[in-house]
């Protein structure tokens, strides 16, 4: 197979792989906004479940257009770390730290407020009721300003990989 043909399949995919991650990202986020605004417990623990396929669809695509964006530029020769190889500082270096920049949220907010939201999900089911520390855990503001970066940094990786400004 040429390697034109190759690394340009391998684009492709990679590139459908993120837009599946946008609309994973995008898709946990209505559910969940829903979720939140939602007045009693039975709608808000369907509305959570309903955000579970979009939870594991941003986990595996991720991952996928990670390595995917990888070995397409490994095939085509192009400098993953730009200036730190004597390449320049383009789209795909620029692109890669942002991708990076998002890795630290999930051991340092994503999973930690995840389990707090947990906590007060069944704490709420046990109560039969609404409560405040439910209503406060979908409001966390950490959780919410990192899923605002996270959402941002996708979006711009996505602008930066179609557009290749530089």
């Amino acid at each position: 197979m040429n390697p034109g043909t190759l690394s340009g399949g391998l684009a492709l995919v990679h590139a459908l792989v993120g837009v599946a991650f946008v609309a994973g990202l995008v898709g946990r986020w209505i559910v969940l906004a829903a979720a939140e605004r939602a007045s009693t417990l039975p709608e808000i623990k369907a509305l959570t479940m309903a955000a579970a396929p979009f939870d594991r669809l941003v986990q595996v695509s991720s991952l996928l257009v990670f390595l995917l964006g990888l070995i397409t530029a490994l095939i085509e020769h192009r400098p993953l770390l730009g200036p730190l190889q004597g390449g320049p500082v383009d789209w795909l270096f620029v692109a890669l730290l942002l991708y990076l920049s998002i890795l630290p949220l999930v051991p340092l907010v994503f999973l930690p407020r995840g389990r707090i939201f947990e906590i007060a999900l069944r704490d709420a089911e046990v109560r039969g009721e609404v409560t405040r520390a439910l209503r406060r855990a979908f409001r966390d503001p950490v959780v919410r300003a990192a899923h605002v970066y996270e959402l941002g940094a996708v979006t711009v990786i996505l602008g930066l990989m179609f557009a290749k400004p530089f």
